[in-house]
């Protein structure tokens, strides 16, 4: 019996590539699983990441501390809502100062339930993110452009 290739003489094939893809297949496929849920927590950290910094954002806007609040609370009703890919439960709170906005948001996730999240991390998939935005003072913003050369008007 000579060989040629992956036939023998016979014209039989050989099974070594069926039992070596058997053996490797599970592996291959726990790693394309753990990257699709990787880039699912990701997408839902970036959106939470920005629902904070947009309510920091819009809430420094606002010189009256009431207004400042509502327009936080808006900004983040307007991100969440519909965009998280995980079933999330989480909590905010704005605190409104004479000088900054600050956003914190702390979230639990319950993507990858049972044994993928067992396997990923042990413990709860919790979230903690803090965006501080200082207010703006109008006439040193213009100061500092004028200085600049810039101008202005933008």
């Amino acid at each position: 019996m000579k060989e040629r290739g992956t036939e023998t003489v016979t014209g039989k094939l050989k099974g070594s590539m069926t039992i070596e893809m058997t053996l490797l297949m599970p592996f291959i496929l726990g790693i394309f699983i753990f990257i699709i849920f990787s880039g699912f927590i990701l997408h839902d950290k970036c959106i939470v990441n920005k629902a904070c910094m947009s309510a920091a954002l819009r809430g420094s806007e606002e010189t009256d501390p009431d207004k400042a609040l509502d327009m936080a609370n808006e900004a983040i009703s307007e991100v969440i809502p519909g965009r998280l890919i995980g079933k999330w439960d989480y909590s905010t709170r704005i605190d409104v100062g004479e000088d900054a906005v600050r956003v914190s948001f702390k979230g639990n996730t319950g993507m990858g339930g049972g044994l993928i999240r067992r396997l990923i991390s042990p413990g709860t998939t919790g979230h903690d993110y803090e965006c501080e935005s200082y207010r703006l003072n109008e006439a040193e913003y213009i100061r500092t452009k004028r200085k600049s050369g810039a101008g202005y008007c933008l």
